[in-house]
């Protein structure tokens, strides 16, 4: 059954243009930048013409912060699928830590940060953002899994693209590396049993293989446990995920997908990997 249409006829009181650091360009059609007055986040919003019920796609960028960019290369799959599509820019002033959803005393929760964000969509466009689709490329992969581990409820389907290293599904290592503690983040609650019925696709390149990546982190426990590159770790976390679903009754609920002559770039990962059709595939099929 497809979903029942809701009608949006805009974005009220959003700013359609950005510059510095966040975007280069003018307004387009749909496309508006929200600044960070009210949620402390500033973040991009594309208003397909119509909104199918439920459809709402998170996408959250890496280091580079090319928050922008994610809107461009995912809007037109987000107009044909009536998804609206929400990129938060998380700069690297305000939130250092955002792959781990924060650091201790330094600078603001980032998943706090996000859901103020939904909040504040839902205010603008009436569309429902209580669960929401969440996809993230590279250290916005790393978020969005650990986004899913402490707030399930607010996650429908995920996708992760090319993370640098995950938290496991183990309870013998703490927090980020694994699930058994989570005081760094204030108090917050992981929530493994909730996070392993969410419907998740892992993407990575098929020659994101590079052991000698500056970018990736070498810390000798990562490496020994998840691998020496980000394929090895994409497959160290589905088993890994898998595994601890079957065990919890649940069946195994996440999928690998290599990207055939794919690196570390997410318009690489797009343009020849066609990662935008998996993500829309994976949350709207």
């Amino acid at each position: 059954m497809n979903p029942s249409m809701v009608s949006v006829s805009g974005a009220a009181e959003v700013v359609s243009a950005c510059d510095g650091v966040l975007a280069q360009g003018g307004a387009q059609e749909g496309l508006h930048f929200v600044p960070g007055d009210v949620t402390g986040l500033a973040y991009f919003l594309f208003v397909p013409t119509r909104v199918l019920s439920g459809r709402v796609l998170v996408s959250v960028h890496g280091i580079s912060r090319n928050a922008r960019e994610h809107i461009e290369m995912f809007k037109r799959m987000a107009q044909d699928h009536g998804a609206l599509l929400v990129a938060p820019c998380f700069t690297a002033a305000e939130f250092p830590g955002y792959q781990r959803l924060g650091n201790k005393g330094v600078g603001p929760r980032a998943d706090l940060a996000l859901i103020r964000v939904l909040n504040d969509v839902h205010v603008r466009t009436a569309c429902d953002t209580s669960r929401v689709d969440l996809f993230g490329f590279s250290g916005g992969a790393q978020f969005a899994h650990r986004f899913a581990f402490v707030h399930p409820q607010r996650v429908r389907r995920l996708s992760i693209g090319s993370a640098g290293w995950y938290t496991l599904p183990d309870p013998a290592y703490t927090y980020p590396y694994g699930v058994s503690d989570a005081k760094g983040l204030y108090g917050a609650r992981l929530n493994l049993w909730a996070a392993l019925r969410i419907r998740v696709l892992v993407l990575v390149g098929e020659q994101d293989n590079r052991v000698d990546d500056e970018e990736l982190n070498q810390r000798p426990m990562v490496r020994r446990s998840q691998g020496p590159h980000r394929v090895a770790r994409a497959e160290t976390w589905v088993k890994a995920m898998n595994t601890r679903a079957l065990s919890a009754g649940q069946g195994g609920r996440v999928d690998l997908q290599l990207m055939p002559g794919v690196g570390h770039s997410f318009s690489q990962a797009v343009l020849v990997g066609q990662l935008d059709k998996a993500v829309f595939a994976h949350c709207y099929a």
